[in-house]
């Protein structure tokens, strides 16, 4: 993925590290505190006395890891707080233990422990977790809207989306690794957040086909697009693997593609969309070889070829370029059909 002006020369991103426990403050104190410090962004209602809630958080610049164990409790984002503070973030909640119900801007969601679901910040939610267990565990992940939308596709139908434990679970084990990784670093690295946004992916991916036609063409564009973006970095990327992980058959998804060239076309396209956008970093002047390994590319030279060919330029001329109006004008004339 495309490095930004904040991550280190080696290829990691600056992570940190905050606590919150409610064992620091007075009892009758640690409640308020919480909703203060942490809970800001919503009204947060405790379901169990004592109020206890342990949190670890590791921030990063494109990706915020929290994981809590504490009572149950209702959370509520009205839309007067989504206009007071304007959050803008995506963030994928799992269900360790325990259940929620939840209204997400007037749709009944459940999730039950395993599962993931999401809330979009930006949109009213109230959520309440069950009170059979005295202390319930979450994990939870927050996205900024340009990354998630990047790596998720189309954000508008996320808000209270729920992927089932048996969906969930490659990503799940992946996300309790971290948990006992992460805090003892102090960077994360390029993999890891791929790994991390490629597993979310790939089970949203799964989940949106859950009770749906496979058949349907537009449907399974839509859905080998998602799976396209979040496996672009692996060289042997092609119909078979895309039709076997979205569930479908390679005649169809043929089919499917017929209308932007097929699908090789569409997955060179978007590599070398992607290696543009990387160029388009004048703070990040990455070796082509490198980019040619994060996407996909069995060298620096093909990479050099197949961009020449597409955008009537090498990638050193075009990062060269200092002229925004010239080469890179050009360059945007040969896009290729989205989702």
């Amino acid at each position: 993925m495309p490095a930004t002006s904040e991550d280190h020369q080696d290829g990691t991103f600056p992570l940190r590290r905050v606590t919150f426990s409610s064992r620091d403050y007075p009892s009758e104190d640690a409640a308020g505190v919480y909703q203060l410090l942490f809970a800001s962004s919503a009204l947060v209602t405790p379901l169990h006395t004592p109020f206890h809630v342990e949190i670890t958080s590791l921030w990063s610049e494109h990706m915020r890891f929290h994981f809590m164990e504490g009572v149950p409790f209702v959370f509520h984002r009205p839309a007067q707080k989504i206009g007071y503070d304007g959050l803008d973030a995506i963030v994928v909640q799992h269900v360790e233990t325990g259940a929620i119900v939840g209204q997400f801007d007037g749709r009944e969601v459940r999730a039950d422990a395993g599962s993931l679901y999401i809330i979009d910040f930006s949109r009213p939610v109230i959520v309440r977790d069950t009170t059979a267990l005295p202390l319930q565990k979450r994990n939870f992940v927050g996205l900024p809207r340009a990354f998630a939308k990047r790596w998720l596709g189309p954000l508008e139908r996320l808000h209270g989306f729920v992927v089932p434990p048996d969906i969930a679970g490659a990503y799940t084990d992946h996300l309790l690794r971290l948990r006992e990784r992460l805090p003892h670093q102090s960077t994360l690295d390029v993999a890891t957040l791929t790994t991390t946004a490629t597993l979310l992916a790939r089970a949203i991916t799964q989940a949106s086909g859950h009770g749906t036609s496979r058949s349907d063409p537009a449907l399974l564009f839509r859905k080998a697009c998602l799976y396209i973006d979040t496996a672009l970095g692996n060289p042997d990327l092609g119909a078979a693997e895309i039709a076997r992980a979205i569930g479908t058959s390679r005649t169809r998804l043929f089919a499917a593609f017929q209308g932007v060239g097929g699908v090789e076309r569409y997955i060179r396209a978007a590599r070398l969309q992607r290696v543009r956008a990387a160029l388009g970093e004048p703070a990040q002047a990455h070796p082509i070889a490198l980019l040619a390994d994060a996407f996909g590319f069995r060298s620096a030279g093909q990479l050099s070829r197949m961009f020449r060919q597409h955008y009537g330029v090498t990638p050193t001329q075009f990062r060269a370029d200092a002229d925004p109006g010239g080469v890179r004008r050009r360059a945007d004339g040969n896009g290729h059909a989205t989702c």
